[in-house]
């Protein structure tokens, strides 16, 4: 399988990258948690939480469309990504403002309302970020490996010299803008570098109806996910208060630091499968079977360890005063099951161009966790959004079982001869 080994090698590059990036920003973000505080931090975490939830609005859910686009036509590339830069930026724009402007009217007048106004004119600068999905489409996505790690360090580097210097959150807030802006002009650079300028591209009416007509689905699924995802700190903050959100997130950071990992190997695998959907109804079959297996295997492998040695963790990277987050790690890193499986099956969903059961799922999985985080946070605390997180993270790869193409193509699994075997 020379092409399966293609993408598997960009993968390896791409994870070994990301590692190495991911282990420098773990350890200064660990730094960054001690130094603050609950508190501190609490109120650092809750700003991020708020101005993701409208990040939705920045990405008009364009990503994956254009991702799917450049791998179909390929030669369309320079029109492809000039109209979807503009689309980023127009949007973007649009986005830290409604931000700001709903930060004022619905959040205590405090620090964090300075904290969202900083952070969310990072949504600008994110624009040139669907250069991606250029090296990503032409499955060169390892040619980034220096951007983004020198990127990690560079970042991790101006947290650590804040909170050295006793800077505060305020100070944190604008390294993080600063990333935004960084890694924009990396990218620029980068591809015009190794492609040619980026005023080579160029905007196309008709292209952006095309892009935007498949990609409203993907504007709601992605606000829904996103709602899911953040609205739980949210929750925390007023249901509780900005000490909880710290301990909380605290426990999330742990959860997540890796999920990179099945990110990537979606991402970089999404080539490999709608090329074998153009060829084989078996092959395909055969490697979503396989992708499955694996995000599988890697999400169970990272939580057993995790969930039994999650009072050692909190200890080791925290301290005692965060001993609090220990039930919320126990149960939280349980969720990267599914938002391994999770992320193929809303792969396949674009693949298959169901954007109505994409719609359905990513809904469903908000309404899910809302209804959740009110009813148990009042009960059981930060634990109970724990809880939320993992029950209705479970929707979005049990969804596929409602709609009658995923259950004909998880049946054909079982019929296809050596299916798991490659």
């Amino acid at each position: 399988m020379p092409g399966f080994k293609r993408y598997f090698e960009n993968v390896g590059w791409s994870v070994i990258t990301k590692i190495a990036g991911l282990v420098v920003s773990f350890l200064a973000t660990i730094y960054v948690v001690k130094s603050l505080g609950p508190t501190n931090y609490g109120l650092l975490s809750y700003a991020i939480s708020y101005v993701s939830i409208f990040s939705f609005i920045a990405t008009i859910g364009i990503d994956q469309v254009l991702y799917r686009e450049l791998i179909r036509f390929p030669e369309r590339s320079d029109e492809l990504m000039g109209t979807s830069l503009i689309l980023r930026l127009l949007a973007g724009s649009t986005a830290a403002v409604i931000c700001i402007g709903s930060a004022y009217l619905t959040s205590a007048n405090d620090i964090s309302l300075l904290l969202i106004s900083i952070l969310s004119f990072a949504f600008i600068f994110n624009a040139p970020q669907v250069i991606n999905y250029e090296f990503q489409a032409r499955v060169e996505s390892k040619r980034l490996s220096q951007l983004w790690f020198a990127s990690y360090v560079i970042i991790n580097f101006l947290k650590v010299t804040v909170i050295f210097l006793n800077g505060g959150v305020i100070y944190l807030a604008g390294v993080l803008l600063f990333e935004a802006i960084l890694n924009a002009s990396y990218l620029i650079w980068f591809r015009t570098k190794k492609y040619g300028s980026i005023f080579r591209w160029s905007f196309s009416g008709s292209a952006a109806k095309i892009i935007l007509t498949d990609s409203w689905p993907m504007i709601l699924a992605t606000a829904f996910s996103i709602i899911y995802a953040r609205i739980d700190q949210v929750f925390i903050k007023h249901l509780i208060d900005t000490t909880s959100v710290g301990l909380y997130d605290a426990a999330v950071r742990i959860s997540e630091v890796w999920y990179f990992v099945p990110t990537t190997i979606v991402g970089t695998f999404f080539p490999a499968l709608i090329n074998a959907k153009k060829s084989s109804s078996d092959e395909y079959t055969k490697r979503l079977a396989q992708s499955a297996l694996l995000l599988a295997g890697i999400s169970i492998a990272v939580s057993i360890p995790v969930a039994l040695f999650a009072n050692q963790i909190i200890y080791i990277l925290y301290g005692a005063s965060f001993m609090p987050a220990v039930p919320v790690l126990q149960i939280y890193i349980w969720s990267s099951v599914s938002t391994a499986l999770g992320s193929l099956a809303t792969s396949y969903l674009i693949a298959e161009n169901m954007r109505k059961a994409l719609f359905i799922s990513s809904c469903s999985t908000m309404v899910m966790n809302i209804i959740l985080n009110i009813i148990l946070i009042p009960k059981y605390g930060i634990a109970g959004s724990a809880w939320a997180t993992f029950i209705s993270y479970m929707a979005v790869p049990l969804s596929l079982l409602f709609f009658r193409l995923p259950r004909q193509q998880i049946y054909q699994i079982f019929r296809v001869k050596n299916v798991l075997h490659s």
